[in-house]
């Protein structure tokens, strides 16, 4: 685990870094400057659309090259590789953008009542699916090689500065709405440059292609394993965001999907730990598979389920003791903290996805893989039919209703599988541990008076109370029951160079 937590550990910081730049632009930045309808299509839709588009356009590349990976070992071979991660999304793409074209009649009958605003913006969306289908594979090419905190910080920290920047010349009318979202397209061409010139620092980039891969010994087993991923990772991009791409064909438009998504984002950066660890992880499970190291597989899918359900347990426990604060200091607080009920609906969906470690990687790269495309296409039915029959009712409750009964039913059907197939899972004696720790954390802050909600220091001040409280508590009974040895090892050694640092400045 030492290069998955190494790794892991700097691509969470840049990570967490990215998620307080776009708290500050979704709470303060946009809400300052934009219309609900508008911070809905820009922080919502725009940036949404896009992800489920390259989930088709990318043909499964990025699992395709993270399982294949160790079969290209040598220079020329990697070569190959490079050119199979470049190449083949071009075909991906040109389908996408005749598809899209063929189906702008039903996309403007399902939007047009209710979000005109998404009918207006129709053919940016398509180089915003181009910039993001080659940003993403470049980011795949750079995580088999076991690098992804550089990659991190140009995706969350350089495209979301990049964001704050057009949202500021807007705001004090330098430049207009259309020309924002059409620099925003520019953003994730300078983001691409960028990833080719860290690849070429790190010695990683071809300028010169090799097809030779289509004759490669692999390429046959690749193609048809990417035809298998294509619909499971399409079902893994289209259901984060099922809610947004349904909300705005619902009364209420971009109003309730604005509402939704501020809501659903402050509960995702629980999530963040999770992503992290995937990226470097399943490069290191694959090359386990090749090996038939199912005990390695096993540990790591235990460690990774423990330390996940620790870090978004914590994470979860200080954002919902301080959620009527942290709505309270936001601007226009009395519309978004609508969506109050959103945010424990997520952060349980959420959580129940962490504890249940990385069952979707351990799946995709064993030879039961075909059958995460069932479970996908059973996720799919679940949350559709969940929101088509919630969101009329309840709207964007509805909406995380729905995500939360489907997210953990999907993952306990996994957990069952991979349990029976493998004679692996995820959960030991830590694990109740951890949940007795979160009950009797919310116990003790649950008591607390609320404090007048229209004094910012009483408010600021209270947080602190609560958020020390679920440290102490929660954070101190983790370290004291040593729940975790990877979690207790690198707080020691964060101890330790703080307490360095202190001795060196004597």
């Amino acid at each position: 685990m030492g290069i998955i937590v190494r790794q892991g550990f700097k691509s969470s910081i840049v990570s967490y870094i990215g998620v307080v730049i776009g708290i500050f632009n979704i709470l303060i930045l946009y809400n300052q400057y934009m219309t609900q309808e508008q911070l809905g299509l820009y922080a919502s839709t725009l940036l949404t659309f896009p992800v489920i588009y390259m989930s088709f356009a990318l043909l499964g590349v990025p699992s395709v090259a993270v399982r294949f990976h160790s079969r290209f070992q040598d220079e020329h071979s990697r070569r190959q590789l490079f050119t199979f991660i470049i190449i083949t999304p071009l075909i991906g793409l040109t389908a996408f953008a005749l598809l899209y074209l063929l189906f702008k009649p039903l996309y403007l009958k399902f939007y047009l009542d209710h979000s005109p605003m998404l009918v207006k913006y129709y053919y940016v969306f398509i180089p915003l699916t181009v910039g993001m289908v080659y940003l993403l594979a470049l980011e795949s090419y750079s995580r088999i090689n076991l690098r992804i905190a550089v990659p991190s910080l140009i995706r969350e920290v350089g495209l979301r500065l990049a964001n704050s920047l057009l949202v500021i010349l807007f705001g004090f009318k330098i430049i207009s709405f259309d020309t924002m979202v059409n620099l925003t397209v520019v953003s994730y061409a300078v983001a691409i440059i960028a990833m080719l010139v860290y690849l070429r620092f790190q010695n990683r980039l071809f300028t010169r292609l090799d097809f030779g891969f289509v004759k490669h010994p692999a390429f046959k087993e690749m193609y048809r394993y990417g035809l298998w991923v294509l619909l499971g990772g399409a079902s893994a991009a289209l259901l984060p965001h099922i809610e947004k791409v349904l909300l705005p064909a619902f009364e209420g438009g971009l109003g309730s999907t604005a509402i939704f998504d501020i809501a659903s984002r402050i509960a995702l950066v629980i999530s963040i730990p999770r992503n992290a660890i995937v990226m470097i992880s399943a490069p290191i499970i694959s090359e386990a598979y090749a090996r038939n190291d199912i005990p390695h597989i096993d540990t790591i899918y235990k460690k990774s389920s423990l330390n996940l359900f620790i870090i978004g347990t914590f994470l979860f426990l200080g954002i919902w003791c301080n959620i009527d604060a942290i709505f309270g200091i936001i601007p226009k607080s009395d519309i978004y903290s609508q969506g109050k009920w959103v945010v424990l609906m997520v952060g349980v969906s959420r959580i129940a996805d962490m504890m249940t470690g990385l069952n979707s990687e351990i799946l995709t790269n064993s030879r039961f893989y075909r059958y995460d495309i069932v479970f996908m296409l059973f996720f799919t039915v679940l949350i559709l039919g969940g929101s088509q029959f919630l969101i009329p009712r309840y709207g964007y409750n509805g909406a995380a209703a729905a995500a939360l009964f489907a997210t953990v039913t999907y993952n306990v059907v996994k957990l069952f599988f991979i349990k029976s197939k493998m004679g692996i899972q995820p959960f030991t004696i830590g694990t109740v541990k951890v949940l007795l720790l979160a009950i009797i954390t919310y116990a003790a802050v649950y008591f607390i008076p609320a404090p007048p909600s229209e004094n910012l220091v009483w408010v600021l001040t209270d947080m602190l109370i609560r958020s020390v409280i679920v440290t102490v508590i929660f954070g101190g009974g983790i370290l004291l029951l040593r729940v975790s040895d990877d979690i207790s090892a690198g707080f020691s050694m964060g101890w330790a160079m703080v307490k360095s640092s202190i001795s060196r400045k004597k």
